[in-house]
């Protein structure tokens, strides 16, 4: 049986065409979902609209090098702003779902901790709709459409002649480097700050990945189902640690407070369980197919 022919990588100026149908595919989720959180507000599209930002930030990063005449900063710093903005209301939410999945309607206390969380949504919403208003769609349009328009690839990086699949890859080793070095730490129970680290780097990884697989038409399927079920993981496990300030934040006698304390500890230690052995079982190692 002949061995499979080797898959030759598209050409730059086939990688660049398809960079520009990635960018402007982000951007026009991001501006799709907008526009849907301003008619209904609902938290789907709330939570969606935060995921869309963060993917247009990674291919403004990813692309930025090819478009270096532009000025990316301040389209940057509007979008992050806008994901900042979107968080407060989804970690009610699910601070909401979490506890109720969890306790019995019997326990005193409940109707006025569920009461308190419920209040916390409408100033949230008010600064939702308050930041997509803000936000200044068409200007930051203009500057999309500039980037794009702007695209090329001199193939220099420091001083020395690199293809456009040669700096892809030099990306993908620059964000594996943090987890690799947060991995071997991460499993310690006192680790909730690289724990929260680890994840932001298995995001941007992924990412990164789910972007190049439509540049380079690669299938990075199976990196990705492991990547996103380290992110769920860890994700949860941030949540405890958000759910914990929230609480901190509502009135409560001290023993319900101490019963919403022991639902998120004993949380706390499954997760990390679990944690622990999914990084014993599935290992993050380092992979990049061009």
């Amino acid at each position: 049986m002949s061995p499979e022919p080797v898959r030759l990588w598209p050409d730059s100026a086939t990688i660049l065409e398809r960079s520009k149908g990635v960018l402007f595919a982000q951007w026009a989720e991001l501006l799709r979902l907008r526009r849907a959180v301003l008619k209904t507000s609902d938290p789907d599209d709330i939570h969606d609209l935060r995921v869309a930002s963060r993917r247009f930030r990674a291919a403004l990063e990813l692309f930025a090098p090819v478009s270096s005449s532009i000025p990316i900063s301040k389209l940057k710093k509007c979008v992050r702003r806008l994901t900042r903005n979107l968080g407060g209301l989804r970690n009610i939410d699910e601070a909401l779902l979490f506890f109720q999945s969890r306790t019995r309607s019997d326990i005193s206390g409940n109707a006025r901790f569920y009461n308190a969380l419920s209040d916390m949504r409408p100033k949230e919403m008010k600064l939702i709709n308050k930041a997509l208003r803000a936000f200044d769609h068409t200007k930051l349009d203009r500057k999309v459409l500039e980037m794009v328009a702007e695209f090329n690839w001199d193939g220099t990086a420091d001083g020395k002649i690199i293809s456009l699949p040669a700096y892809l890859s030099d990306v993908s080793i620059r964000l594996y480097q943090p987890i690799h070095q947060l991995f071997a730490v991460s499993s310690a129970p006192e680790q909730r700050g690289s724990r929260h680290s680890l994840r932001i780097a298995i995001k941007k990884w992924r990412y990164f990945f789910e972007l190049v697989a439509h540049v380079l038409d690669r299938d990075y399927s199976g990196i990705l189902d492991m990547l996103k079920e380290y992110q769920s993981l860890l994700g949860r496990m941030i949540d405890v640690a958000v759910f914990e300030v929230i609480l901190a934040e509502i009135k409560l006698a001290q023993d319900e407070r101490q019963y919403f304390e022991n639902i998120l500890q004993s949380e706390d230690a499954i997760l990390l369980k679990s944690f622990r052995e999914l990084v014993e079982l599935k290992p993050l190692e380092y992979t990049f197919l061009i």
